[in-house]
């Protein structure tokens, strides 16, 4: 009973911070969502293994075995940096609104972890992903389509929600996108999205009214899609999909350049589809397959383990 009290008194402040940086602010659905994740946890753990019920009793160390803690059980490199930054801003809040006496946050380092390599989805996650949309839906069908263009073309996500139908050759299967720095370029799409961006043309022109061949992905209103939402959607479909890991547009491209490598595609290639400028930032997937390359090694080598 204590600790539901500590829990509602703390859960109180946190409410208060997620609005002023939602509404005041203008933070991002995502951003929201996070802090509130993470926070909320460091809130749970402090009330059960610290038994903490006030700001104001949190010490340096508490936030350190908070992230003994979380490492402990597994979670991330990068996503204990994330918790770390969420708990700094949430902090800065709580002494600016006179809740706390001390930022104590102000003293904890973020922890020195070597770079971590892309998240990359799986074919048995992909498929997770299309088994939890309802494809009966205009809505569900340009999801459907969303997965499936991401997947096999690597496009980012300013460029997906840019497109416009004479943007794509559906004979050719290639889509010519304005990518970063206004650099035109054609990349391709699957077959399976070819399938479903047919059926989502003939749903979206009956469906809206205000239909226009300048938009490809439009929200229920006919109205072009932002990239909020569109990292939103992706987002809720991982979470209903229950894939443990953080997914989001990006993710789709790291994929599409690890599984292009993995099969012996030229970088020098990859760097093309992808749109960098340098290939330099195309390396960083090189490193993606050789980590792979070593779990495939090391689960199938029988000495891979031996002393």
């Amino acid at each position: 009973m204590e600790d539901s009290k500590a829990m509602e008194n703390l859960i109180e402040s946190l409410d208060k911070f997620l609005h002023f940086q939602e509404v005041i602010l203008g933070k991002s659905y995502n951003t929201i969502r996070s802090y509130r994740r993470d926070i909320l946890q460091f809130i749970e753990y402090i009330v059960k293994n610290e038994e903490i019920s006030d700001y104001n009793n949190i010490e340096i160390f508490t936030v350190r075995s908070f992230i003994a803690y979380s490492s402990s059980n597994d979670v991330g490199k990068r996503s204990i940096n994330r918790k770390i930054s969420a708990l700094r801003t949430f902090f800065a809040y709580l002494k600016e609104q006179n809740i706390i006496e001390t930022n104590k946050l102000i003293y904890v380092n973020m922890p020195k972890f070597e770079k971590e390599l892309p998240t990359v989805l799986t074919k048995e996650d992909i498929n997770k992903l299309r088994d939890v949309i309802d494809i009966s839906k205009t809505t569900g069908i340009r999801d459907r389509l969303i997965i499936e263009f991401l997947y096999s073309s690597g496009l980012r996500s300013s460029e997906l929600v840019s497109l416009s139908e004479l943007m794509i050759n559906l004979r050719e299967r290639e889509v010519r996108v304005l990518g970063k720095g206004n650099k035109e370029r054609i990349t391709f799409f699957s077959e399976n999205a070819k399938i479903w961006y047919e059926k989502y043309l003939h749903a979206k022109k009956n469906e809206y009214k205000n239909y226009t061949p300048n938009i490809v992905f439009v929200n229920s209103r006919g109205e072009r899609i932002t990239t909020r939402s569109l990292r939103r959607l992706i987002s809720d479909y991982a979470e209903k999909a229950g894939i443990n890991k953080e997914v989001s547009p990006h993710v789709f491209r790291h994929s599409f350049a690890t599984t292009l490598l993995n099969n012996n595609v030229d970088i020098r290639y990859l760097q093309e589809l992808l749109g960098h400028s340098s290939i330099s930032t195309t390396q960083v997937y090189t490193h993606v397959s050789k980590a792979l390359l070593r779990e495939i090694y090391i689960k199938a080598h029988p000495l891979a383990n031996e002393d």
